[in-house]
C-alpha cells in the first residue's frame, strides 16, 4: 500500500482523467459520476446494444470494484494508476470479452471470465466459479466460448 498522502495525490490525477474521459463519451453512453469521503464512482450505460456498461468504484482504502457487463469483481488491490485510464478506454473500444467456461456433455455453466484488452500483451482478468462446490468430473470435459463486445462508437 502506498503512503496516504502519496494515494491521494495520485488518485486526484487519475479521477482528473477520468473524467475528463467520460466528458468526450457523453455521446455515446449515459455516464453518472459521484464521489464521497471514502469513495469515487463512475457508471457507463453505453447507448448501443452490445457495447459493454460498466461502472467503476475507486475506494479511498487503495481499492476498487468493477461491474463489467453483468459481472461485478469487488476489493481488487490498486497496484497501478495508469490501469484504469486504459481500462475505460479499452472498455468502449470494444475490446471486452465474456468468456464462458461449461461442461462438454451436460452443457453445465462452470465459470465466466471477463477479459479486457488493455494493451498488446497487457489483459484485465475477471474470474467468477459459478459452481459453488466442486465438480471435478464435469471439469475433466470443458469448453470454452467467447461473446464480444462492440465499441460504444460506430
Amino acid at each position: 500500500m502506498l503512503p496516504d498522502d502519496v494515494f491521494r495525490e495520485r488518485l486526484e490525477q487519475t479521477l482528473i482523467e477520468l473524467e475528463a474521459w467520460a466528458a468526450e463519451m457523453r455521446d455515446c453512453a449515459d455516464i453518472e459520476i459521484s464521489a464521497s469521503e471514502k469513495y469515487w464512482r463512475m457508471s457507463v450505460q453505453p447507448h448501443f446494444p452490445n457495447a459493454c456498461p460498466f461502472e467503476l468504484l475507486i475506494h479511498r482504502n487503495q481499492t476498487f470494484d468493477l461491474a463489467l457487463g453483468g459481472q461485478h469483481f469487488e476489493k481488487k488491490p490498486i497496484e497501478r494508476f495508469d490501469l484504469f485510464l486504459k481500462l475505460v478506454k479499452a472498455i468502449s473500444a470494444g475490446r471486452v470479452d465474456r468468456i464462458e467456461t461449461r461442461n462438454t456433455l451436460t452443457g453445465v455453466l462452470i465459470a465466466i471470465a471477463m477479459r479486457v484488452e488493455i494493451t498488446e500483451g497487457w489483459d484485465w482478468l475477471g474470474h467468477h466459479t459459478v459452481l459453488k462446490r466442486s465438480l471435478h468430473a464435469l471439469e475433466q470435459s470443458e469448453e470454452r466460448q467467447t461473446f464480444p463486445f462492440l465499441p460504444y462508437r460506430r
